[in-house]
């Protein structure tokens, strides 16, 4: 694999993770959040609890960016797979023009090796 696709796979991969983290976090800080507080040192003790239905005002934002992150991370995948496909047809393309060319390079040895023999012979054409 070239080194521009594997860092594309790589940089592809930390946005998919960075996309899931901050919409996780989004969704963490936006969800109603649960307060108690217990007082009381001495004989007398007593508790508060109340619920929290605002959302952390950078909820929203954690979340599109997140969505924006993973989306990004999703098109870098598909450009990675398109780029490595393209290259597997042309190593695939190469590897044949490598064959037909020892093909090539085997057949004309052949063809000197014959001409020599036939030339040590005496039955090449000299004039």
């Amino acid at each position: 694999m070239k080194k521009s696709h594997i860092v594309i796979l790589a940089f592809s991969i930390l946005l998919l993770v960075l996309g899931l983290g901050m919409t996780v976090c989004g969704a963490l800080s936006g969800a109603p959040h649960a307060y108690s507080y217990h007082h009381g040192p001495g004989f007398w003790y007593y508790s508060v609890r109340y619920d929290s239905a605002l959302p952390a005002p950078s909820a929203p934002a954690y979340t599109s960016f997140g969505h924006l992150a993973f989306d990004a991370g999703l098109v870098l995948m598909v450009i990675f797979v398109i780029l490595r496909h393209s290259s597997r047809n042309d190593e695939e393309l190469r590897g044949k023009e490598r064959k037909a060319e020892r093909i090539d390079a085997a057949r004309a040895r052949a063809e000197a090796v014959d001409a020599e023999v036939h030339e040590e012979n005496g039955t090449g054409d000299r004039q």
